[in-house]
């Protein structure tokens, strides 16, 4: 396996959950120091993954996650965002309450952690600098049950233009990996069949499974290597080709 990130920093936001630990080890298994951050440890075990339990939505949170990423392991030079919140409500019964929670982590989190970590990337003279936010497919499509979590993804994918524009000339380069329609951890065995799939969901994802965490971990770290150094403020759909379906549908119904 190629070391596409030894000697780098990364800092993996969302560690404890699916794609956040999919990437933590993927990033660690090409020989990145990790510092992986969470509300929980990430469940996988690396010499090279140093665990931060830790609330990005409290006061000086982001500051104090850095200063403890530069203290052991050095400057941060890559940033995964894979913290995000989730959860349905029908927009009927929507409250001031679950707007504020929904965005303080998908939106006013990533947008502070590339602030501030795109700050100490320029302080520390950091070469090659990458973010790569997490979006989704229901930034573009809509249900009437997730208005606010779209609502939330949407913005995520122009905040990553954003700062892709701000931080470019810095040299760092910032992109964004918008999921399609996930496995559920104890399902992967069975992501590859057909079958596995909901008469809908078949018809809406041309590749006829589910994706699976590791996927899309191999979409953040391309955006995140060299191999990327000429892409920023892109977002890059590993959906199975379920945007363009969609889309079709759309025609189809008109």
């Amino acid at each position: 396996m190629a070391n596409r990130f030894t000697d780098r920093t990364v800092l993996v936001t969302g560690a404890a959950g699916q794609i956040g630990t999919a990437c933590a080890a993927a990033f660690a298994a090409e020989g990145a120091d990790v510092v992986a951050v969470d509300r929980a440890r990430c469940p996988v075990e690396y010499d090279g993954i140093f665990n931060l339990v830790e609330d990005l939505t409290a006061d000086g949170a982001i500051p104090a996650i850095f200063d403890a990423a530069e203290a052991r392991f050095g400057p941060v030079s890559v940033i995964a965002q894979c913290a995000a919140g989730h959860g349905r409500m029908p927009y009927l019964q929507l409250t001031p309450e679950r707007i504020d929670e929904v965005f303080a982590i998908n939106v006013k989190v990533p947008l502070l952690v590339g602030s501030i970590g795109g700050a100490r990337m320029v302080e520390h003279g950091v070469i090659g600098g990458s973010i790569v936010n997490l979006t989704s497919i229901s930034g573009v499509i809509s249900h009437a049950e997730s208005v606010a979590y779209e609502a939330s993804k949407g913005a995520v994918t122009m905040a990553t233009k954003g700062m892709a524009n701000a931080l470019a000339p810095h040299g760092i380069r910032v992109n964004a990996v918008g999921p399609g329609v996930m496995v559920k951890l104890q399902e992967i065995d069975g992501v590859r069949e057909p079958d596995a799939l909901a008469p809908f969901e078949r018809q809406r994802i041309p590749l006829r499974r589910y994706g699976t965490p590791d996927e899309i971990a191999e979409a953040v770290l391309f955006l995140s290597s060299g191999a990327a150094s000429y892409i920023t403020g892109t977002v890059l759909y590993a959906d199975g080709g379920a945007l363009s379906a969609w889309a079709s549908h759309e025609e189809e119904a008109a």
